[in-house]
């Protein structure tokens, strides 16, 4: 499938459905990045080592990452 033709879809879909694939889109694209990378690994070696985190920090973290589809 072309880029065009893909552009073609999109401007078919619900203004729903378009903030589901921008925020696909934005996710996908924070996957490619090094800090993102850096970041998870930081994340990963906290998990290994035991570290805890307060409901309210994993709550504001969540709510500064974009995901992927909030249904």
């Amino acid at each position: 499938m072309s880029v065009k033709e893909i552009q073609t879809q999109l401007v078919k879909m619900t203004p729903a459905e378009q903030a589901d694939v921008a925020r696909f889109l934005a996710t996908l694209h924070n996957t490619h990045s090094p800090e993102f990378r850096q970041e998870l690994a930081a994340r990963h070696r906290d998990m290994d080592s035991g570290r805890e985190i307060s409901e309210a920090e994993l709550a504001r973290i969540l709510a500064t990452k974009p995901s992927i589809s909030r249904s």
